[in-house]
C-alpha cells in the first residue's frame, strides 16, 4: 500500500471504496483477536512460570492491543465526507504515534526490574499473529455479505 501515496489518483480511488462501517468491524475484530491471543499467551505464561512472567505477558499483549487501537481510531475517526489527503494524514499520523507509542512503552518496560522480557515478548508478537487473524476473519465475513 505505500505506493498509494505516490500516485494520487490510486490513492483517491482506494479511498473513495472505503465503506467506514465495514473498516470499523474489521478494527474491532482485530483488536479483539489480538486481546484473546494476548490473554491466551498471559495465561500459559502465568501457568507455566508464575505471576511475574503471567503480568509481563499481560504488559506485552496491551502495548499491542493499545497500539492498534490507537492507529485505528486516528484512521477511523473522520466521517465519510473526509478528503482523501485528510484521511491519508491520519493514516500517516496514526502510524507515527503507534510506533512511538510502542517503543516508548517497550523501553519503560524493559527499564523495570520486574518485567520477565520473554513473555512480554511473546505476547507482544502474539497480537501481531491476532492482527492477522482478525483482518482475515473480518475479511471472510465481509466477503459473504
Amino acid at each position: 500500500m505505500p505506493w498509494l501515496f505516490c500516485c494520487p489518483d490510486a490513492l483517491s480511488e482506494a479511498l473513495s471504496n472505503l465503506d467506514l462501517q465495514m473498516a470499523r468491524r474489521q478494527a474491532l475484530a482485530v483488536v479483539a483477536s489480538q486481546v484473546a491471543l494476548g490473554a491466551i499467551v498471559a495465561i500459559a505464561c502465568f501457568m507455566a512460570k508464575g505471576v511475574n512472567a503471567g503480568a509481563s505477558a499481560l504488559l506485552g499483549a496491551a502495548i499491542g492491543v493499545v497500539a492498534t487501537s490507537l492507529m485505528a481510531f486516528a484512521m477511523l475517526r473522520h466521517g465519510e465526507a473526509a478528503g482523501a489527503q485528510r484521511v491519508a494524514w491520519s493514516f500517516f499520523s496514526g502510524w507515527l504515534v503507534k510506533v512511538g507509542f510502542t517503543v516508548a512503552m517497550l523501553v519503560l518496560a524493559f527499564r523495570s526490574r520486574r518485567v520477565d522480557a520473554v513473555p512480554l515478548l511473546v505476547a507482544y508478537a502474539a497480537t501481531y499473529a491476532g492482527y492477522w487473524i482478525g483482518a482475515a476473519r473480518a475479511g471472510g465475513q465481509n466477503a459473504n455479505r
